[in-house]
């Protein structure tokens, strides 16, 4: 183990790879990247047929039956339109039917495009025009949405009306490993979704480096709890179905944190990969005792981590259990990692990313793209031949992000926009953005996108987005605005308007009004005078008396989650800027202190503290009126469900 004497030379300490479950270990020859993703995963299916592959909490695919869905998916894809590569848009709710279309699109020989059907319709269709998809394949909960979406630009195929005659086999042809496998959609600058390309190398050297770092074997079992349409989980489908583990998705929106926890312990989850944001949050729920004695991976990337990320590692992991601190934009997927083991302690506020794996190298490089010299803070450039081709049918900014290798090799060069240094032990070190992109719950947002849309609703003259970073380590959204509407418009609406064509993470949690948007001497918009948000954030509204002593407790929730004082019956979660992770936290604590299990989704429906305790009482009293029917003693108010007497 190699000291990081900048750190804590007492106690911080990163390893080189993590050992695998007990058992045989194969590790992932530098050959066998140059294949195809469906080449590589039929192997698993063939050796690991009765092992289970992908399990929600509505359908068990073992892999044998994985690729049998698969193949006969395929089938029918390309019945309709052909064997040529093109784009297939994926619209699935998530879970595990979604991997079975995803490995059907590759099998094809064409690549996919996952579309959250959570997303707004406009947002939808652009997506849908952009990559000029002719055929989309929707999940029978999804197919009104995608028939709406498709018009008369593309073709639906349900993936519960495949014919089940169609022959299982494997299709026997397969890309080239240099053919594109996905495009996953960013944030882009210019007020638009931008479409990265990755292909079948890219995503098979990702999972060697992880394979092969993390010991991973057909006994580790992955829990999947970001949205598929993010590079995020492109780590965790792959990691599992080319190395024959499990994957167990969870969707956080439907089932909130409370319930996460028990999944993770029921299904025995060894992995867990997600970004330090989401983590927070979670532990957050935690009782002091609660700990996942089946996890030996902690993987968090995507955002910076933080010393209490470390303290919540040690208090509910095992011994066992090491930490990845990860990072790798969308463009490059994964490039450097710090492995942490248990127990670990420092004294700083960061916690370093770590060298670069094999085949991503990182330069840092000056304003003039010169090399800076060591212990120099500089832009994280990643030099490889297993990037990204570029941004899709967009040439221009893929020249701008883009470059030759300044050594002359035939690898490219992807300048991240990211600031970072090396240590005196020679371990990257993060230092934030060059530009005004910011990562919000691990999602990568171009703030000029939602100031495009915030100018584009009538009534506001001017308006700039920032983000700035919260005292726990998160990110928030701060949009400034100037209203020319009589009367002026206010944040609630500006928020509705919003969510019309941005996802939930891109709307603001905060609206400030401005006179004039501070500018410089030469009239561009002078961010750094825009007003800091008070330290102390209270409602707006002067609070009548709760109505109840249930009110009373739901205020004081929110505004400890929130960090707004000030709450009173009728304030707004939105409007308060609570977001979907706050949501899911909000629902573990009323879960455990009132015995009442609220979808995440349910809490956004609600609206305001008022509607919210109301509902709570009314549960209540429905579920403490059948208990007596049933003979069936109930739990007090301040005990947690699973402490009910069965």
């Amino acid at each position: 183990m190699t000291c990081v004497d900048a750190i804590a030379p007492q106690s911080m300490k990163l390893l080189q790879r993590i050992p695998a479950l007990p058992g045989p270990f194969r590790s992932f020859a530098d050959a066998e990247i140059e294949q195809s993703i469906p080449q590589r995963f039929e192997q698993q299916a063939r050796a690991f047929g009765d092992r289970p592959a992908v399990v929600d909490e509505h359908r068990r695919y073992d892999y044998r039956s994985l690729n049998e869905t698969a193949n006969r998916l395929a089938r029918a894809i390309v019945a309709r339109s052909g064997n040529a590569p093109e784009p297939v848009v994926l619209l699935f709710d998530h879970g595990a039917d979604v991997l079975a279309a995803i490995l059907a699109v590759l099998k094809a020989g064409k690549f996919y495009v996952v579309l959250d059907p959570r997303y707004p319709a406009d947002r939808l269709s652009y997506m849908l025009d952009d990559c000029g998809a002719r055929l989309v394949v929707a999940d029978a909960g999804n197919a009104e949405l995608a028939r709406q979406l498709c018009g008369a630009s593309a073709a639906l195929l349900g993936f519960d009306d495949v014919d089940p005659r169609l022959p299982a086999t494997d299709l026997g042809s397969y890309p080239a490993p240099d053919s594109l496998a996905m495009i996953l959609y960013t944030s882009g600058s210019t007020g638009r979704p931008k479409g990265v390309m990755h292909s079948h190398g890219n995503v098979l050297v990702d999972v060697r480096n992880f394979t092969n770092g993390w010991g991973i074997t057909e006994r580790d079992r992955w829990v999947l709890a970001t949205s598929i349409s993010f590079a995020n989980s492109v780590r965790t489908i792959y990691g599992a179905l080319l190395n024959g583990s499990a994957v167990y998705p969870f969707d956080v929106r439907k089932g909130g944190f409370g319930k996460l926890a028990a999944w993770l312990r029921d299904h025995d989850i060894t992995i867990i990969r997600n970004v330090p944001t989401f983590f927070r949050n979670f532990m957050a729920t935690l009782g002091e005792a609660e700990s996942f004695p089946a996890i030996r991976v902690l993987s968090l990337g995507g955002e910076p981590m933080l010393r209490d990320d470390l303290a919540y590692f040690n208090r509910h992991f095992a011994s066992h259990c090491v930490l990845s601190h990860a990072f790798g934009p969308t463009e490059c997927l994964t490039v450097c990692w710090a492995l942490i083991p248990h127990g670990t302690t420092t004294a700083e506020g960061k916690l370093p990313i770590g060298h670069s794996l094999r085949d991503k190298d990182v330069l840092l490089l000056d304003a003039s793209r010169r090399r800076v010299d060591d212990g120099e803070i500089g832009e994280i450039a990643v030099r490889s031949r297993h990037i990204s081709p570029g941004y899709w049918r967009d040439t221009e900014r893929t020249q701008q992000a883009f470059m030759p290798d300044p050594d002359g090799s035939d690898a490219r060069v992807y300048l991240t926009g990211d600031f970072g240094r090396r240590d005196p032990a020679g371990y990257l070190v993060h230092e934030g953005r060059r530009d005004f992109q910011v990562k919000v719950r691990g999602f990568r947002v171009e703030v000029s996108e939602i100031e495009n849309a915030l100018r584009g609703i009538p009534g506001i003259r001017d308006a700039v987005v920032v983000g700035r970073e919260t005292g726990a380590g998160d990110s928030r959204l701060i949009a400034y605005y100037v209203a020319s509407a009589t009367p002026p418009i206010v944040a609630s609406q500006l928020r509705e308007r919003l969510a019309r064509g941005l996802p939930d993470y891109m709307i603001p949690s905060l609206f400030i009004a401005m006179d004039a948007i501070p500018q410089t001497p030469n009239g561009k918009t002078d961010r750094l005078r825009l007003p800091l948000p008070v330290a102390d954030r209270r409602s707006d509204r002067s609070p009548a008396a709760a109505a109840s002593a249930i009110e009373s407790e739901v205020a004081a929730m929110w505004s400890d989650i929130l960090g707004v004082a000030n709450i009173g019956g009728g304030d707004s979660f939105l409007d308060l800027g609570g977001d979907s992770l706050q949501a899911a936290r909000l629902a573990a604590r009323v879960a455990a202190r009132f015995g009442v299990e609220l979808p995440v989704s349910v809490l956004f429906e609600i609206g305001t503290v008022a509607h919210m305790a109301a509902t709570i009482a009314a549960t209540s009293s429905t579920s403490a009126a059948d208990d007596r029917d049933s003979g069936v003693a109930i739990a007090g108010a301040g005990a947690r469900p699973s402490d009910v007497a069965h």
